[in-house]
């Protein structure tokens, strides 16, 4: 839940629509009254008693088809989604039937990243964290096959990543519930630190990725 949290307030920033987030409080006296008339639904339920990640309903958008060409319009979006994934580590944008990406009109929409921050698993952290040498996930992220070997303007993506931990990246950790930091805060934090200070290196590790 500390991923999904942190990883769609950096998407935020870096210009990129998400279902607004919210922290969701499961009352147990709820569970119970559901339970009541339908307790199958209880039993789904009862495990998310306490405080949850949740994050506003979006009628108004399609699945992005993984097979769809980038428009022209929505090219520099596509570059960015593909750099904040990288950046945060996340395998599960993938080149499949589900691959975490809505679109309405011009727009692209990322969600669900629970499985984000992944070097938090590591049990040797990266020398060199900007570094792309050990996410060979990203092969498959669903833009890689259309972003590959074309000219990348990475610029404002550079810009704001150098400045992530200035401007937003503490306030967003401190938004974290206690219950939920088992360690991880410290080491996404470190690692978004390290890679924004080389965030000119790291464009430049995503450049050569997709050559």
């Amino acid at each position: 839940m500390a991923s999904e949290l942190v990883a769609s307030q950096i998407a935020a920033y870096f210009g990129l629509p998400v279902p607004a987030p919210a922290l969701v409080s499961l009352d147990p006296m709820f569970v119970d009254l559901v339970s009541a008339s339908q307790p199958d639904r209880a039993n789904i339920l009862r495990p998310s008693v306490g405080l949850n990640f949740g994050s506003r309903q979006l009628n108004d958008v399609m699945t992005w088809p993984v097979d769809r060409p980038i428009p022209e319009a929505m090219w520099p979006a596509a570059v960015c989604t593909f750099a904040f994934d990288a950046l945060i580590q996340n395998p599960d944008r993938r080149y499949t039937p589900n691959p975490n990406l809505f679109s309405r009109g011009d727009e692209i929409i990322v969600y669900d990243h629970e499985l984000a921050f992944s070097f938090i698993e590591d049990l040797l952290p990266a020398e060199e964290p900007w570094r792309l040498d050990r996410c060979p996930f990203l092969s498959d992220h669903v833009f890689f096959r259309r972003l590959k070997g074309k000219e990348l303007d990475l610029l404002s993506f550079s810009e704001a990543l150098s400045v992530l931990p200035q401007r937003v990246l503490p306030a967003i950790l401190a938004e974290v519930p206690a219950e939920w930091n088992n360690g991880s805060l410290q080491k996404i934090d470190g690692h978004l630190r390290a890679v924004a200070g080389e965030a000119a290196s790291f464009a430049e590790e995503i450049r050569r990725r997709l050559a």
